[in-house]
């Protein structure tokens, strides 16, 4: 095995094995948030796509539940709840957790340690009505949804029920609901659930574009921002893009049919209305 990152001497080896085996060291926004999200602060990471911002508030998360299947004490209720205003995003987050949960159990088999599955569901208003009956039998261990469907959770009994052991909330792709409507209902959302489980819970927020950043941290806070300051995380190494040379040749009319009647006069040096606007919106967008 690889040695192991410094960084990562607070997981569990089950853990630090499949994360040194998949990624070798982490990246600077997991290097920097973990002790934020480990101490339970409301921390908000704004990054670059790709820099593995969702894997670093994931991590500790999925660290926790580890733990608590290996010691035998993982009960079939929902801690952690993902957030993200995208549907098509929250798919994909499911999948991409079905990967490392199954990989570190296949790891906790061969180390010869028995625990149970944890297991990852999304619930959004595609989600099939046997899906959501099965989910209100046995919760989720990590919950995805979206925000109009976290409040049609906290509205019906049943699955406000599931809801009441929540301990961590990650919401991505904050700066998309920030000053939006629905960001205000969301923030509603949110107190309603903190007051369900009656506890403070810990808020993570993701995002690859954040401004201004103390704006965003105060929305992540909620009611107690002022009190509890969300900690923020914030790295700018994106990749570099290539310079691009536009070269744009002007292109003349076609001859008109002489016998067809034209309001404007045909210039064979005159550049065609493609033309013209692209370079409008360079010099507009001062690009």
């Amino acid at each position: 095995m690889t040695s192991l990152p410094l960084s990562l001497g607070w997981a569990h080896p089950l853990v630090q094995e499949w994360f040194v085996g998949r990624f070798a060291t982490p990246t600077e926004p997991q290097e920097q948030g973990w002790p934020h999200i480990l101490a339970e602060r409301t921390t908000l990471i704004s990054a670059p796509t790709g820099s593995g911002k969702t894997l670093a508030a994931f991590l500790a998360c999925i660290d926790r539940l580890v733990r608590k299947a290996v010691a035998g004490n993982l009960q079939d209720r929902t801690e952690v709840l993902y957030i993200s205003p995208l549907k098509a995003l929250g798919n994909d987050i499911q999948k991409n957790l079905e990967v490392p949960l199954g990989e570190i159990l296949g790891i906790a088999l061969e180390r010869g340690l028995l625990m149970p599955e944890i297991r990852a569901a999304v619930r959004t208003g595609d989600t099939l009505m046997h899906e959501r009956r099965a989910m209100l039998k046995r919760p989720p261990h990590i919950l995805v949804t979206t925000p109009e469907s976290l409040y049609i959770l906290l509205t019906a009994e049943r699955s406000r029920a599931i809801l009441r052991d929540v301990e961590t909330v990650i919401v991505d792709e904050i700066h998309a609901l920030v000053p939006t409507k629905r960001g205000s209902h969301l923030a509603l959302s949110l107190e309603r659930l903190e007051q369900l489980c009656g506890r403070r819970l810990q808020r993570i927020g993701l995002s690859a574009t954040q401004r201004p950043l103390e704006e965003v941290a105060r929305f992540l806070g909620g009611t107690e921002s002022a009190d509890s300051p969300s900690a923020m995380v914030e790295t700018q190494h994106a990749a570099s893009l290539p310079e691009i040379a536009l070269e744009l040749k002007a292109r003349p009319f076609p001859r008109p049919d002489p016998g067809a009647s034209s309001e404007i006069p045909w210039r064979p040096d005159r550049p065609s209305r493609t033309t013209a606007i692209s370079l409008r919106h360079i010099v507009d967008q001062g690009t």
